[in-house]
C-alpha cells in the first residue's frame, strides 16, 4: 500500500506560540469556537436541518424529521464539537494575503511541514478528518439534498462537511485541515518541519532566534527569506 507524502504550509507571526511550537515540536489543534471566522464550524445545524426537511419529500423528509425529533442526536453532536481540535494549513506558500494576514504583515514566518498519511492514521493521533477545505455558499443545505439516509453514514459525512467547508470569501487561503478528536497541542516526531521561510520584513534578530530554535529543537536545516525581485510588486526566495 502506498504511504502518500504531502507538503503543507503554516503562516505565523513570531511570538511565544511560535516559539513553543518549535521548542516542543508541536502543532496546536484549536477548538472550533476559537476560529477567526464566526461561521466556521458553527453553522446552526438545527436551522439547516429544519430548512431541508421543509422542502424534502418522502423517505428523505421522514429521515430528517427523525433527526430533528431526536434530542440525543443534537446532544451527541455538541459533545463531539466540545472536544474536537482543528489545525489549519495552506496548500500554497507564496500568497501575498496570507503573508500579510497571518504572518504579521511579512514580519513573520511560513513553516513548511511534510507529512506521511500513515502518521495520521495511527491510534495515537486519533484522527477525525483531514483534507482540503471547500468554499461554498450553502455547504450543508446543498449536501443535505443528496445526503445518505443511514444514520452512521449521514453523521460521518456531516462531520466532514461541517468541519471542512467555509464561505467563498476565504477561498484565497487554499486551506487544508487536519482534525483530531481532541483539541490542544500535539507533539510531532522528528523531521516534520522541513523549511522555514522568513518574510520580507522579518527583523534579523527574529531570524537568528527562530533559526537557532528550529535547528536545535525541531531538526530543521533549511531556511530562506523573501526578497524583492525585478518586477514592481514581486518577490523571490533567497536561501539562507
Amino acid at each position: 500500500m502506498n504511504d502518500e507524502t504531502f507538503t503543507l504550509w503554516k503562516f505565523k507571526p513570531i511570538n511565544k506560540y511560535l516559539i513553543e511550537s518549535l521548542v516542543n515540536r508541536s502543532l496546536y489543534f484549536a477548538k472550533p469556537d476559537t476560529l477567526n471566522d464566526p461561521f466556521d464550524c458553527k453553522i446552526d445545524l438545527k436551522k439547516v436541518l429544519t430548512k431541508a426537511e421543509s422542502s424534502a419529500t418522502g423517505d428523505k423528509k421522514n429521515f430528517l424529521k427523525s433527526l430533528l425529533n431526536d434530542p440525543q442526536f443534537f446532544e451527541n453532536w455538541k459533545t463531539t464539537f466540545d472536544n474536537v481540535g482543528v489545525c489549519s494549513f495552506s496548500r500554497v506558500n507564496s500568497d501575498r494575503l496570507l503573508w500579510s494576514h497571518y504572518a504579521d504583515e511579512y514580519r513573520g514566518v511560513c513553516l513548511e511541514y511534510k507529512f506521511q498519511e500513515s502518521y495520521f492514521l495511527s491510534t495515537e493521533f486519533d484522527l477525525t478528518a483531514a483534507g482540503n477545505v471547500e468554499y461554498l455558499t450553502e455547504p450543508l443545505t446543498d449536501w443535505l439534498k443528496s445526503a445518505p439516509m443511514e444514520r452512521h453514514s449521514f453523521v460521518e459525512g456531516l462531520i466532514h462537511k461541517y468541519l471542512k467547508t467555509k464561505s467563498t470569501a476565504w477561498e484565497y487561503e487554499k486551506e487544508a485541515r487536519i482534525i483530531r478528536s481532541n483539541h490542544g497541542s500535539f507533539q510531532l516526531g522528528d523531521n516534520f518541519l522541513r523549511y522555514v521561510y522568513f518574510g520580507l520584513q522579518t527583523p534579523q534578530a527574529d531570524i537568528d532566534l527562530v533559526t537557532k530554535l528550529a535547528q536545535y529543537y525541531s531538526g530543521c536545516t533549511n531556511f530562506a527569506q523573501l526578497i524583492p525581485d525585478e518586477t514592481d510588486f514581486g518577490f523571490t526566495v533567497k536561501k539562507l
